[in-house]
């Protein structure tokens, strides 16, 4: 019976492994050790789950057959055992599978619980399977026909189940269409029974005898043998990475903060910006490069962090829209260092960050339990978190990927930096607990077109700097505290450590608070800085794109990083004079309708070569050129005695566009569940 059990369930986690090999397309990448690790994990996994489930499954039941009649109740057979477990499964599952629970109701996390319910589910059958196989051969069936039969249409019912709660479907639709699954398997359970049963009586003794004697036994040795086998080659081949990552000798640490402006950011001295908003990242900056003409491939965060994870243009890597996902088809960086033998680690504190929209690729950890949402605290525990994966590594060769969010809206008090302490008026309240679409209507600044709706002071425009600047500082601190574990570990002489923005903030400005929504210099200029052994301290002025954070780390680790239609070189190597950078943000695909107005409608592209900047409006069909050493504000459009010169960097934008597929409907690209899509509208995105 072990055997059974050990095969049926290595089996199905074998076929559970095609399926997913197939969907996330390792092989076609190239990624063959991550297939084969992940086939091995389903495949041994699968194998030790059911078998051990089975067997405290099989115990229970043999052990409530022991209870003496005496007691008054009647014995418990294998018929009312099977029923009870799957009734009591099925009930945990309504009870706790709602989407707006998720399981926090009993202090489980959703994903733990999904796991949960399919590994029961997987266990479940495998033992069903396993029984089946072994009583017919004894001819000893009658009281588990009825149990298989039950299982069979109950499982079809979790299957549904589970599918539509992971696909975030709303709680009504979950019910009813739930409700009509379990009507459609009770129906086939009652209606289908007899000419079901006509068949297994014929068949159930010849079939069960083959396949409990050296047939089934043949097939389970191949099964296992297979999953064996594959842990075997898993081993080997992960032993041989994770020694040539170890002889390389070296680490990667990825900042990313949110929501940073690069002129709030004092990295080459502390008087740099009036404020000293940012003392550690000048620490950082002290042991490697500013890169003080950096620009990130969006103004928000998805496509931004999405361009540095992949080193695509949004348009190639599909990831541009409110409701997009990063496909499995895009190979990251953390799959390519996975493969390469690092262990991939990383702590978010952002929704577009987490395993819903495709941002964990690759990472053997990622930790979310920092995405509370905007009015969360989060960088004390995102450095906290960051620490002890670090201190849990050993000394395997790591990939760690933290991202710092409290820059972004909504801005909490910190006692320590707390700059607007002078202000008492109406925005204080405001601008710690709304949500930025609803704090941007009260003050009337949703755009240029609508200045004169604009209902902000010159105290209030302050106050909302000083309440940003808090932040900044705040989450700087916190930074500090992760370069002091780096410091106390002796890791700078064998580690790059990369702090970058993903896009900047735009503090009424222009009559508006927030991003996405222009290519402005406030909106996509971020700090950039590279500290890595070797490299010593400068300050490069060339213009640098964010997206070639991807092809710099896998040259500082000599891992063979892809090409793509519009390859960026390494940041490190010179010379870099003359390059040409390109931004874009469309967060909204679609327009809205006649009576709504949509703030994040736009489309846009831009170019700059340090010097001159191109911004395109592609939904209007105009373009505004730029002198950023007269005209740093970007506030005067100098198109008309510059024709030369926009002629020039149009083209050149024109270029890079169609390069990086902005007429072209992105094949790959995934939209975002309905759960994730409403969270992302209770947060203001939507």
């Amino acid at each position: 019976m072990c055997v059974e059990l050990a095969a049926v369930g290595a089996g199905l986690g074998l076929f559970t492994a095609v399926r997913e090999l197939a969907q996330q397309r390792y092989l076609a990448q190239g990624l063959w050790r991550t297939a084969l690790w992940d086939a091995e994990r389903l495949a041994i996994g699968g194998g030790a789950l059911s078998l051990a489930a089975g067997l405290v499954l099989l115990a229970v039941v043999w052990l409530s057959q022991r209870i003496p009649r005496t007691t008054g109740a009647p014995a418990l057979n294998e018929r009312v055992f099977g029923h009870a477990v799957f009734l009591a499964f099925l009930a945990g599952v309504a009870m706790f599978g709602s989407p707006q629970q998720g399981g926090h109701g009993v202090g489980i996390p959703y994903r733990v619980l999904v796991a949960i319910s399919y590994a029961a589910l997987w266990a479940a059958l495998a033992c069903v399977i396993a029984v089946t196989i072994r009583r017919p051969a004894a001819g000893q069936d009658e009281d588990w026909f009825g149990l298989r039969w039950l299982s069979v249409v109950g499982i079809g019912f979790v299957v549904v189940f589970l599918h539509l709660w992971t696909r975030g479907f709303r709680p009504v639709y979950l019910t009813l269409i739930s409700a009509g699954a379990l009507f459609v398997c009770a129906a086939a359970y009652f209606a289908l029974a007899r000419p079901a049963r006509f068949a297994h009586d014929r068949l159930r003794i010849p079939l069960g005898r083959l396949l409990a004697g050296p047939v089934g036994r043949a097939l389970s040795v191949l099964v296992l043998l297979a999953a064996v086998g594959l842990g075997g080659a898993g081993y080997v081949v992960g032993s041989q990475a994770r020694a040539a990552a170890r002889a390389r000798g070296r680490n990667v640490i990825l900042i990313g903060i949110d929501t940073i402006r690069a002129d709030r950011a004092s990295l080459r001295s502390a008087n740099e910006r009036g404020r000293d908003l940012t003392p550690n990242l000048r620490r950082l900056a002290e042991r490697g490069t500013v890169f003080t003409n950096a620009i990130a491939q969006s103004s928000w965060t998805l496509p931004s962090f999405a361009s540095m994870l992949t080193g695509l243009y949004p348009e190639q890597h599909g990831a541009e829209h409110l409701t997009s996902t990063l496909a499995p088809a895009q190979v990251t960086l953390a799959e390519l260092l996975r493969e390469a033998g690092y262990h991939t680690m990383s702590v978010v504190s952002c929704e577009y960050l987490n395993a819903a929209s495709g941002m964990g690729q690759g990472f053997e950890v990622l930790d979310e339990s920092q995405v509370r949402g905007h009015r969360a605290v989060t960088s004390r525990e995102i450095t906290d978190r960051a620490i002890s994966l670090l201190e849990s590594n050993g000394a395997r060769p790591l990939f760690l990927f933290a991202h710092y969010f409290d820059p972004h809206f909504c801005y909490r008090d910190h006692q320590e930096f707390d700059f607007g302490a002078w202000y008492q008026g109406r925005l204080r309240d405001a601008v710690q607990n709304a949500d930025q679409n609803a704090f941007c209507w009260l003050i009337g600044a949703i755009g240029p077109a609508f200045a004169d709706r604009s209902r902000a002071t010159d105290e209030d425009r302050r106050f909302l700097r000083d309440a940003y600047d808090g932040e900044v500082a705040f989450t700087d601190a916190q930074l500090g505290r992760l370069l002091d574990y780096i410091e106390r570990r002796r890791l700078w002489d064998s580690t790059m450590v990369i702090a970058v923005g993903d896009h900047g903030e735009e503090l009424l400005e222009r009559n508006y608070s927030g991003h996405s929504t222009t290519l402005y210099r406030e909106q996509i200029d971020v700090p950039l800085v590279i500290a890595a052994p070797g490299v010593r301290h400068s300050v490069d002025p060339e213009p640098a794109e964010a997206r070639a954070i991807f092809p710099t780390i896998c040259d500082f680790l000599n891992v063979p990083a892809r090409a793509n239609a519009t390859p960026a070189n390494s940041l490190l190597a010179q010379p870099r004079a003359g390059a040409l950078v390109r931004s874009s943000t469309r967060p909204v695909a679609e327009p809205p309708r006649p009576e709504e107005f949509v703030p994040k409608y736009v489309w846009l592209t831009c170019a700059t070569d340090g010097r001159w900047k191109l911004i395109k409006d592609h939904l209007r069909d105009r373009a505004a050129l730029y002198d950023l050493r007269s005209d740093p504000g970007e506030t005067r459009d100098r198109s008309a005695d510059n024709q030369e010169q926009r002629r020039k960097l149009e083209s050149a934008l024109d270029e890079l566009d169609a390069r990086a597929g902005l007429d072209r409907k992105t094949a790959g690209r995934t939209e975002a569940d309905q759960q994730q899509q409403r969270r992302l509208k209770s947060l203001g995105y939507l």
